[in-house]
């Protein structure tokens, strides 16, 4: 059976409601892969090497869908397996121009983890 691989490092709110609506929609042909939704700074940052260690190898996996808060070309460079899945990003927010706060300067890593996320997938979606 071909598996979807549902990977979500900010695991609340609309992003939980997001994927767990795709693995109800799935109906079993999905396995779920969460960090809980905490402090986003340290799961942009870190999420690649946890999720790099906790999935499963599978050869079922067909298809890997995750968010931007994830930094996927790291996942990937870290488990080489998963680089022949189709994979598709969910771009909840663009890092690159979200406003910030207080007047002070941007750290453009998230941005700049969103431009290397979009060079190894197939499919994207804001």
């Amino acid at each position: 059976m071909s598996r979807v691989l549902l990977i979500e490092a900010f695991y609340a709110g609309s992003h939980s409601q997001l994927i767990d609506t795709l693995e109800k929609g799935l109906e079993g042909c999905a396995v779920k892969y969460t960090l809980p939704g905490k402090k986003w700074h340290w799961r942009a940052r870190t999420s690649a090497l946890y999720f790099s260690e906790v999935i499963s190898p599978s050869q079922e996996y067909r298809i890997l869908f995750t968010s931007s808060v994830l930094n996927l070309a790291e996942l990937v460079a870290l488990r080489p397996d998963l680089s022949r899945l189709t994979k598709i990003v969910y771009f909840h927010e663009n890092q690159l121009v979200y406003p910030v706060r207080k007047q002070k300067d941007r750290d453009f890593q998230y941005g700049y983890n969103q431009i290397i996320t979009w060079y190894c997938i197939f499919i994207v979606s804001f």
